[in-house]
C-alpha cells in the first residue's frame, strides 16, 4: 500500500517541466545572440597596458573613471585582468575624450561593419563619418 501519494500539482509541474525544457531548445542562446552596439560607437585596436592607460590605434590614451569593459561573453572585465592583451574592440568616449565604455569584438563581430548599411545605403567607416570629431 503506498501512503504517499503524489499530488496532482507535482505531476502538472514534472510536465510542464518538461514542455519547457523543449521550448528552450528552439530560442537562440545567448551565445548566439547579436549584441547592439550604440549609434556612436567606433572601432579600434586597443592595448591593455596598465589599469587606467591603453594603447587605442598605436596611440597612447586613459580610460575614464568608471570606464565599462564588455568582453566577447558580453560579461564586464577588469581592466587588470586585461593587461598586456590586444583586441579589436568597439569603444565610446566621454565629453572629455577619455575612452568610458569599450565592448571586445568575437572574430565574428569584427568582421561586420562598425554600422550597418540602412535603405541601400553604404556603411560609413568611423574615419570617414562626418559626425565623429577628433580632439
Amino acid at each position: 500500500m503506498n501512503r504517499c501519494t503524489k499530488p496532482l500539482i507535482a505531476s502538472l509541474f514534472i510536465a510542464v517541466s518538461a514542455l519547457m525544457t523543449g521550448v528552450l531548445a528552439v530560442f537562440p542562446s545567448e551565445s548566439q545572440a547579436q549584441r547592439l552596439f550604440p549609434q556612436k560607437v567606433q572601432r579600434g585596436k586597443i592595448t591593455f597596458v596598465n589599469t587606467r592607460e591603453v594603447m587605442l590605434n598605436d596611440r597612447p590614451e586613459r580610460l575614464a573613471p568608471g570606464v565599462v569593459v564588455r568582453n566577447e561573453r558580453n560579461t564586464i572585465a577588469l581592466t587588470g585582468s586585461l593587461r598586456g592583451n590586444s583586441y579589436t574592440v568597439n569603444y565610446l568616449r566621454d565629453p572629455m575624450g577619455l575612452v568610458r565604455e569599450v565592448w571586445i569584438l568575437s572574430p565574428a563581430e569584427a568582421e561586420r561593419p562598425v554600422r550597418p548599411a540602412y535603405r541601400g545605403q553604404p556603411a560609413v567607416p568611423a574615419e570617414a563619418d562626418p559626425t565623429v570629431y577628433a580632439n
